[in-house]
């Protein structure tokens, strides 16, 4: 008894062992070490419920709820920390850790690495690290198989791959442990039953540990082999691999549908909000601008955000690229601002939220790839406060001229741009030798000839849309403000093949100091291009003179003349400037529009949780399917007649009963017939023996009638126990295991065995 739990003991260490490299998978992923925390935990925890159910002789069906109680105990200071009492789960953290359940899969895959500081993601590998725990351990604890558990650790780590990323260090070292993982699994086995086969037959045990030194030294030869020969392949083929993941394929699951371009709103914080802060700054860069929004895509209505949201990453506090300058860190906090875009000095590094809200902003913040622009979808707003590292964006200098524009890649998407601004570009950068000087001259061109007018005194109509700009740079006199020269600049550079973005903003008149009230006056709109060897840099094309209506100076030359769209009435009436917008809740807003799918989405998904619960539990009744159809349809008639015993016996197995290896077919009948009134199994005990210790081979029919009552007697001592007790029965593992039903033979004993005696036995 001692040896077998012994043997027990090892195999679940070790299949627990195999489950390592596929927890430690998970690591680059979340960043740092901790990474690996998750998974470990899971197959640790799956371990440990199998090894103590298994000493209190629980069934399976205990596993599996035992195992949804340790994911809900644990995996609220692992993957839900902002829902705990403290350390205890509430309410809320057991409704998040559902919805992690299936929603997890989706964050892993689609949140940019490093992820260790967005909660959520963690939850898949503590889920299927425990799943599976449970599984492998629940198999080489009550089985002897050897091979076919191997698949689940090699399951365990494709699937960590999988949800992975494409750049893994420690790869090669993972597989390698896997690998030798496997083969000394395999050797140990291997080892162990030759050992238990010579302690069985032979008379005396061989002299001295050289034959099992020999055997352990060549196992590790063996090991180390395939290991060395692994590592030489890769290192042959590491240029050529191709690691491909599902966050390759998996576009993040965000609308920007539901936010209006940040520029619309620009004309409402230099009127409206002129005199309030909208942000309170602490640690502002020398020189540096508060860039809010980027808008790099243009439709002949509004300049917006790029409609690809594919170019949206979901990120944690550390963003997924190196800084190549100098940070900056600045604490911003909002007082009369209220949007998704997070405010930053150039291009940000780390985003910390704090606040009432952070949480929620912290699992809700995006970052563009390109332009580096942040939002959140729980929205920035009064009382929240983000701390920002940043590095700067570069300002122009004179050696600035020389660069020449950089990859088309970053070119704004523009369509529908007026003729007048495409000849006027063409004949202001006639001359021009370089992007710089064609950017340079196209600023100064419209600082020099236009007016500023932000509409107060109803002579500049707010918009920047084709029409807007057309009739614009028709007139005499060209007034507008910060919105309607940065859009004709930006189409300007790009009707001449010029990278730009247009950037709303904030930057003071004067130097603020450490501490800076952004206010609304403060609010201000310029041209990025993206110079190659420099970087982007900012042109600022708004004239700073206002215009004299009653003596208006000559229209500006040299100026093509573009005939105009419709004229406008006579009298403009003064645009109004209407309040913010009530903020947009996207999960308020997907709610409406998706009726009754809610519905349906919830009853997918619990379908789901519980199909991936009760996995364990299918396993047991495949393998139980399989066993009874092997021994059904055997070749030899008479195996045929003894597995229809077989199940009856399995089946009182699973009921409680423990056979005896001393008993005969028909005295184990008995006992089952005395424990489950009124079913007769003494009958089918008889038939069985009859065909077995008789030269008469049954024909097809009597096998089929023998199988016909087998099947019927399990349904009658199932029908022994109450509705509840059944299902504990069905799913239970006692008959799967393969019981001692013999003592350990001696010499004196050895020669009596043969077919007679073990055709006895009752199982």
């Amino acid at each position: 008894m001692r040896r077998r739990t012994t043997t027990y003991l090892a195999r679940t260490l070790g299949a627990w062992a195999l489950l390592i490299p596929g927890a430690l998978a998970f690591q680059p992923v979340f960043g740092d070490a901790r990474g690996a925390i998750p998974g470990l935990v899971g197959i640790t925890l799956g371990t440990v419920i199998v090894l103590v159910g298994g000493w209190l002789r629980a069934t399976p069906l205990t596993w599996v709820i035992a195992g949804i109680l340790g994911y809900y105990l644990v995996g609220g200071p692992i993957a839900a920390p902002e829902t705990l009492n403290g350390a205890a789960p509430t309410l809320n953290t057991v409704i998040r850790l559902t919805h992690l359940t299936y929603q997890g899969f989706g964050d892993l895959v689609t949140v940019a690495a490093p992820a260790g500081d967005v909660p959520g993601p963690q939850a898949v590998p503590l889920l299927v690290g425990l799943i599976c725990s449970i599984t492998m351990v629940g198999i080489v604890r009550h089985t002897r198989a050897v091979v076919w558990p191997i698949l689940i650790p090699v399951l365990w780590l494709g699937f960590a791959i999988a949800f992975g990323i494409n750049t893994s260090p420690h790869a090669l070292w993972l597989g390698l442990g896997l690998g030798s993982g496997i083969l000394a699994w395999g050797i140990a086995h291997r080892m162990t039953a030759m050992g238990v086969a010579n302690a069985t037959f032979l008379m005396s045990r061989p002299a001295g540990m050289n034959r099992r030194t020999w055997q352990l030294l060549s196992a590790g030869l063996v090991i180390a082999l395939g290991c060395g020969v692994a590592a030489s392949v890769e290192a042959v083929v590491a240029d050529r691999i191709n690691r491909q993941v599902l966050r390759d394929i998996v576009v993040p699951p965000l609308d920007l549908s539901g936010y209006p371009s940040p520029l619309v709103k620009y004309r409402f914080y230099s009127l409206n909000q002129a005199e309030e802060v909208l942000f309170t700054v602490s640690g502002v860069p020398a020189n540096a601008r508060l860039r809010l929004a980027v808008m790099d895509h243009w439709n002949g209505e509004v300049f917006s955000v790029t409609e690809d949201t594919g170019r949206f990453l979901r990120v944690g506090r550390e963003l997924p690229w190196q800084p190549q300058g100098t940070l900056t860190s600045s604490t911003i906090t909002a007082n009369a601002y209220d949007d998704v875009w997070v405010p930053s000095f150039g291009q940000p590094s780390y985003i910390e939220f704090h606040g009432a809200n952070a949480a929620s902003q912290g699992r809700g913040l995006y970052v563009n790839e390109a332009s580096h622009q942040a939002l959140t979808t729980a929205r920035f707003s009064s009382g929240s406060g983000v701390v920002i590292d940043a590095e700067p964006l570069t300002q122009p200098t004179s050696s600035t001229s020389s660069g020449e524009a950089a990859s088309l890649n970053d070119q704004a998407e523009v369509e529908r741009i007026p003729e007048v601004l495409v000849q006027l570009a063409a004949t202001w950068t006639a001359d021009t030798t370089s992007p710089y000087e064609a950017l340079s001259e196209i600023a100064e061109q419209l600082r020099e000839n236009g007016y500023y007018s932000n509409g107060a005194e109803e002579n500049s109509r707010a918009g920047h849309s084709a029409e807007r700009l057309a009739y614009m740079f028709n007139q005499d006199q060209w007034v507008g403000d910060d919105e309607q020269y940065a859009a004709a600049m930006s189409l300007m550079a790009s009707s001449r093949g010029i990278p730009t973005r247009v950037v709303l903003g904030f930057y003071p008149d004067s130097d603020p100091g450490q501490t800076w009230q952004v206010t609304g006056a403060d609010a201000h709109v310029w041209v990025e291009a993206n110079i190659e060897g420099v970087g982007w840099v900012s042109f600022d094309p708004t004239p700073d003179r206002e215009p004299d209506l009653e003596n208006p100076d000559p229209k500006p030359k040299p100026k093509p003349r573009v005939d105009p769209p419709p004229a406008p009435p006579e009298h403009l009436e003064p645009d109004p400037v209407t309040a913010e917008e009530e903020p947009v809740d996207l999960d308020e807003r997907k709610d409406q529009d998706q009726g009754p799918h809610p519905v349906l989405t919830a009853v997918a998904v619990a379908a789901g949780i519980l199909a991936v619960l009760a996995l364990p539990l299918l396993l047991i009744l495949a393998v139980k399917a399989v066993r009874l159809r092997r021994r059904r349809s055997s070749p030899d008639p008479t195996a045929q007649v003894v597995g229809a015993w077989d199940e009856v016996v399995d089946r009182a197995r699973d009921l409680g009963f423990v056979p005896r290896p001393e008993l005969t077919r028909r005295e184990a009948a008995s006992r089952v017939e005395s424990t489950h009134d009124g079913v007769a199994i003494t009958p089918l005990a008889g038939v069985v023996d009859r065909y077995v210790f008789s030269h008469e081979q049954p024909d097809e029919a009597a096998r089929g009638a023998i199988w016909s009552h087998a099947i019927a007697l399990k349904r009658s001592l199932l029908s022994t126990r109450p509705w509840y007790a059944r299902p504990v029965a069905i799913f239970s593992w006692r008959s799967l295991r393969r019981e001692r039903t013999h003592p350990r033979p001696s010499a004196r004993t050895h020669h009596r065995r043969g077919r007679g005696s073990k055709d006895r036995r009752s199982t």
